[in-house]
């Protein structure tokens, strides 16, 4: 038999490493968009945890399907008792701590509990997709699945994914070193063929607590508080590009505050502009509660928040090149 190269074996070892990768990858990312598309298509109805800065609170969520149509009722088993309600139009949290309701309106979302869009077009740029060990959470049997960035502006993620039904019974959000920051975990979830109109509907009675409804946007071009004004971002992360922008007026005498989303298609940025009290120029510094990392600054006489589930760096990138135009 004649002998092969050494260069020749190495060359071929790699190749078969680099198509066996490319495989673990697209069965990854394959098992991903099931596990989004799941989130929003079953009934389901459990109890999870969720852990983050020392701290684990319990919820029990109820979620329903039908043919598009979703509800959702999330409620609180530690601490003060809270609900949140959600359907296609509408979500109303209820506070029983502060006796109030709040109400807004439901946008676009990303599955429950994890956040992880419907496609991942376009993430390969900025994230690498493997598939991990098996494991068992809340009695099933699951498939994990880790999200590892591909920079340090942002962080990654680790799944661990229902074998049958395609459901992430694990969610944890990762540093840069890999550590988890905070974790939710289903310790009980069923999948009923039908979850009835009782279900969801709130223990909590909010006829006497204080309403609040989410103010109108306004059309108006920023800086319609007569300083005739426009903001910029000069600089953002490679991924991350403008998905909203809001102009927020409580009342006809409020000078509003101007709302920007940036998000990378997995990580999101809100940058927050309001106009500061006259001769009121010490805002600055940053925190953080968990994963959320929060900068502010002055600009030209405005506050300037910068809030995001990424590392600190990230939000005082965005935070320092903000500008009038």
């Amino acid at each position: 038999m004649k002998r092969r190269p050494v260069v020749y074996l190495t060359v071929l070892f790699t190749a078969l490493a680099g198509i066996t990768t490319a495989r673990a990858d697209s069965d990854a990312r394959a098992l991903l968009e099931r596990m989004s598309m799941a989130a929003r298509t079953l009934n389901y109805s459990g109890t999870f945890v969720y852990q983050h800065q020392g701290q684990l609170d319990a919820m029990q969520i109820v979620h329903s399907s039908d043919g598009g149509d979703e509800r959702e009722r999330l409620m609180s088993l530690t601490g003060a008792k809270r609900e949140i309600l959600r359907d296609n139009q509408v979500v109303t949290c209820i506070l029983g701590d502060s006796e109030s309701v709040h109400v807004n309106r439901s946008r676009p979302r990303s599955p429950f509990p994890a956040s992880f869009p419907k496609s991942l077009e376009g993430l390969e740029q900025l994230y690498s997709f493997n598939l991990g060990d098996e494991d068992r959470v809340a009695g099933l049997a699951c498939r994990v699945i880790d999200v590892r960035p591909r920079d340090t502006f942002r962080y990654g993620r680790r799944f661990c994914v229902h074998a049958d039904t395609y459901m992430m019974l694990r969610s944890e959000l990762t540093d840069l070193r890999g550590e988890t920051v905070e974790q939710m975990m289903f310790t009980s979830v069923s999948f009923p063929k039908h979850i009835s109109k009782k279900e969801l509907l709130p223990d909590l009675n909010g006829a006497d607590y204080t309403w609040k409804f989410e103010p109108e946007v306004s059309q108006d071009e920023p800086g319609s508080d007569g300083d005739n004004m426009r903001w910029e971002v000069i600089r953002v992360p490679e991924g991350f590009v403008l998905t909203d922008h809001n102009w927020h007026q409580l009342s006809a005498h409020d000078p509003g505050v101007e709302h920007w989303v940036y998000s990378d298609g997995l990580a999101s940025v809100s940058v927050y502009i309001e106009k500061a009290p006259r001769d009121h120029d010490s805002y600055q510094g940053v925190t953080h509660r968990g994963a959320l990392n929060a900068y502010g600054t002055m600009v030209e006489g405005h506050y300037v928040t910068v809030v995001g589930e990424v590392p600190m760096k990230t939000v005082e990138l965005i935070g320092n090149s903000v500008q009038i135009r």
